[in-house]
């Protein structure tokens, strides 16, 4: 049977989705009581990431390829782009949950806690050399400001576990990114210094304001994005849960 690819975007965010949503049920996980948490969080992270998505939708810093979304818009976003920020932290949230679980009575290395201070300093470096690229600049300033905050200000004692789970996600989230940066995301090389070169993405970049280095066919910066719109998730979930 062949699919229609207008489906292909929907597809991936179902596939992230579909596991998780499923063993949330699990009696040992029962993630499901914590809807109310994650749905909090949800809720705060897409109102700063839909508008700014917008945004640069608006602006032609990245758009979208009409072959693989269905045609339904939220503003100037495709519906699949919207359900993106609901599918993906739930999948990433759910993952945290788990080893929130698995962790309980072990103590997170402090090598964790040392990453936040190195990851807050590239991003703040990265954002200062590159300040005249639209993406990278927000981007890595939004993280690094994220990053120190828990540092500083809220000393939150979830940080390093959030960074050991972030780590774990590479995997998926380089594929699940790969795929929507590049449909044939196995043909270019693992660090891919000509972005311009790949066809076929569901979610197209203007280089310009981009790192323009790409892991497969995902740009570097959507590390720090991805970073910053599951630590804001995490943040507020936390918080919910110490209600």
């Amino acid at each position: 049977m062949n699919i229609s690819t207008h489906y292909y975007y929907i597809i991936v965010n179902i596939g992230c989705f579909i596991v998780p949503f499923l063993f949330s049920f699990h009696p040992r996980l029962r993630f499901y009581r914590h809807w109310k948490a994650f749905g909090a969080g949800t809720m705060v992270m897409a109102a700063v990431f839909i508008p700014w998505d917008m945004y640069y939708t608006a602006k032609g810093i990245w758009g979208f390829n009409d072959k693989y979304i269905s045609g339904s818009y939220i503003g100037n976003l495709p519906l699949e782009e919207c359900l993106f920020f609901f599918c993906i932290p739930y999948a990433c949230i759910y993952t945290y949950h788990c080893f929130s679980i698995f962790l309980e009575t072990r103590k997170i290395p402090r090598f964790f806690y040392y990453l936040g201070w190195g990851l807050a300093a590239l991003c703040i470096v990265t954002a200062a050399i590159y300040h005249n690229r639209a993406y990278t600049l927000v981007t890595h300033l939004l993280c690094a400001v994220l990053l120190l905050l828990h540092l500083c200000v809220f000393k939150s004692a979830y940080l390093g576990k959030f960074l050991l789970v972030f780590m774990v996600l590479l995997v998926p989230f380089l594929t699940s990114n790969g795929v929507l940066t590049g449909t044939t995301v196995w043909q270019y090389a693992f660090i891919n210094l000509d972005p311009d070169a790949i066809a076929e993405p569901i979610v197209w970049y203007d280089n310009a304001h981009n790192l323009g280095v790409r892991i497969w066919t995902m740009p570097v910066d959507d590390l720090s994005y991805g970073l910053t719109m599951l630590l804001l998730t995490v943040t507020v979930y936390e918080r919910m849960l110490r209600k």
